[in-house]
């Protein structure tokens, strides 16, 4: 069997068993991953407008297939992405020839850690989709300062545009990898002048291909979320720290996402949670990262990419420990109030994309630089079947759907009443409450997700985005009419009828009401109880008004 096939089936079965049960029927939704029958494209709205072509083609893909079958699609397309890059581009990113299956260690750390975990059970499927295409851009840039040409230049360029398209965060990344880069081959090529020319060029050409969402950011800044981060999102979203570990430890094992700080997480299993088979794993990682760097500097073809590479993964420790407590703290909080842009990284720990990709690439060498000692195949063998199984003992409730703590689900009965009698309204407008943009959701065995209203209901639907994360109430650029509305909804001592006839003049001529978090919510609505409203439907926990 061709080497690539071999790669595709490994691929295959790799995504079979993260996923597992996740592949059946219905939708996987936790976080921010929410899918319905239809996709909402305003959630660009008041946003960075990057995402724009992933979100219609997402949207494309919906329609033509429905929403829990697209989601499914992707999902696959996400994960066979993540294990067949490592297979397919290691050998070019190291320029090398033997590498004894070195490539499926690379694979299988790079896809099963603790980073990837956590990131997806916070749905950032765009995050970890962002990540996977760093390993193509690795590779491309290697070849570009090592050859610059057309032809490399155009497949950095190419890389480099598609990860603007997923995620901003790993395009700002991937542009500043691409700058240090340029600059280090720059000094080595003794500030050659073709290379400068076709720097300048590739950098021009990415500004171009991304001005139709620079000019607006450029144009009406405070029009973006960006405009309102400030010391209280740095807080709220920084780095988490743990015990023993602090914020570095954390950092260094993959870990430290800012939900490890919130009730959110504790329903789910943390590799860090598995006491002394995590640590074992971890010293058998790092070790296998040592013999990777130590090989890497060895050989004098390698020693310039690796260098490189350590470079780069430690600024991401840096970046990523954010202003988490440690000896970094001061020098992140001095990036955040001086360096414009760098407030979009309130959620430092997404550096840690790069130290994943780092450990992935040096594992790759070490499990090789290790085979390579071994000249009898059977011993080689057992060898590398070790080895394989280390990232798996270090991330173990990454497998098979994630041991169950997530189910594909599919929206209740009830919610199906209530859409059909909204799609006979072809002007339909509806306020939807709670009025929060994170619940849990009883049909999704109360597991935290964002507001899935305007996925499901075939209707403008009208709906809360309240964090209520500490004193971020919200991420702003939501505009005038939403404000005023949700100053009227949040009123627990408003004048129930006032509160109807506000919202009639809005527009609005139907509330939905679902009883998920009755108990828990801050807001009574108590402008529901109001004569002006007509129960059309009252079934499994969601309720129907009519505005009178």
């Amino acid at each position: 069997m061709k080497k690539n096939n071999i790669y595709i089936l490994f691929s295959l079965i790799g995504v079979l068993v993260v996923l597992w049960s996740l592949l059946s029927s219905g939708y996987v939704l936790t976080l921010d991953m929410v899918f319905g029958p239809h996709f909402d494209l305003t959630r660009n709205t008041g946003d960075l407008l990057n995402t724009v072509p992933l979100w219609y083609f997402l949207a494309f893909l919906t329609y033509v297939f429905g929403g829990w079958i697209a989601q499914k699609i992707l999902l696959i397309i996400l994960f066979f992405l993540l294990f067949y890059l490592p297979l397919h581009f290691f050998k070019k990113i190291f320029n090398i020839e033997n590498t004894h299956g070195a490539e499926y260690v690379m694979s299988l750390v790079f896809v099963v850690n603790p980073f990837v975990y956590e990131r997806f059970l916070a749905g950032q499927w765009a995050v970890i989709f962002g990540y996977a295409l760093l390993v193509p851009f690795t590779a491309y840039l290697f070849e570009f300062c090592k050859e610059v040409g057309y032809k490399n230049g155009l497949k950095l360029l190419g890389i480099i545009i598609l990860i603007g398209v997923i995620s901003t965060h790993i395009f700002i990344m991937s542009l500043i990898v691409t700058g240090l880069a340029c600059i280090v081959n720059l000094v080595r090529l003794k500030f050659d002048l073709e290379f400068i020319k076709k720097g300048l060029l590739l950098g021009l050409t990415v500004l171009v291909c991304s001005s139709y969402w620079l000019i607006p950011a450029i144009i009406s800044p405070t029009g973006t979320p960006l405009a309102t981060f400030g010391p209280e999102h740095w807080e709220v979203f920084k780095t988490a720290g743990s015990g023993y570990w602090g914020t570095l430890g954390n950092v260094l094992s993959l870990h430290g996402f800012w939900e490890e700080h919130e009730v959110w997480v504790s329903r789910f299993f943390l590799p860090k949670d598995g006491g002394f088979s995590f640590a074992v794993s971890l010293i058998l990682l790092f070790s296998i990262i040592s013999f990777g760097i130590y090989s890497g500097f060895r050989d004098r073809q390698l020693r310039v990419r690796v260098s490189f590479l350590i470079f780069v993964m430690f600024l991401a420790m840096v970046f990523s420990c954010g202003i988490g407590e440690g000896v970094f703290r001061n020098f992140n909080l001095w990036m955040f109030e001086h360096v414009s842009f760098w407030k979009g990284f309130r959620d430092s720990e997404k550096w840690s994309v790069l130290l994943a990709l780092g450990y992935a690439l040096l594992a790759g060498l070490g499990t090789r630089f290790i085979l390579s000692y071994f000249q009898r195949q059977e011993y080689r063998r057992i060898v590398f079947y070790v080895l394989i199984a280390i990232p798996l003992l270090y991330t173990p409730m990454m497998l098979f759907g994630f041991i169950g703590q997530l189910k594909s689900v599919q929206y209740p009965n009830s919610w199906t009443e209530v859409n059909n009698v909204l799609k006979q309204d072809k002007n339909c407008r509806a306020l939807f409450l709670p009025w929060q943009q994170y619940y849990s959701l009883h049909f999704n065995n109360e597991i935290l997700t964002a507001n899935l209203s305007r996925n499901y209901f075939d209707c403008d639907i009208v709906q809360g985005k309240n964090m209520n994360l500490g004193t971020v109430v919200s991420q702003g650029g939501n505009g005038e009419e939403y404000d005023a509305i949700e100053k009227e909804v949040t009123n627990n001592d408003a004048n129930p009828d006032s509160v109807i006839e506000f919202l009639k003049g809005r527009g609005i001529e139907y509330i939905i009401f679902t009883d998920d978090v009755i108990g828990e919510d801050p807001y009574k609505y108590l402008f529901l109880r109001s004569k002006l409203l007509l129960k059309v439907i009252n079934k499994g926990g969601i309720y129907l008004f009519y505005i009178l």
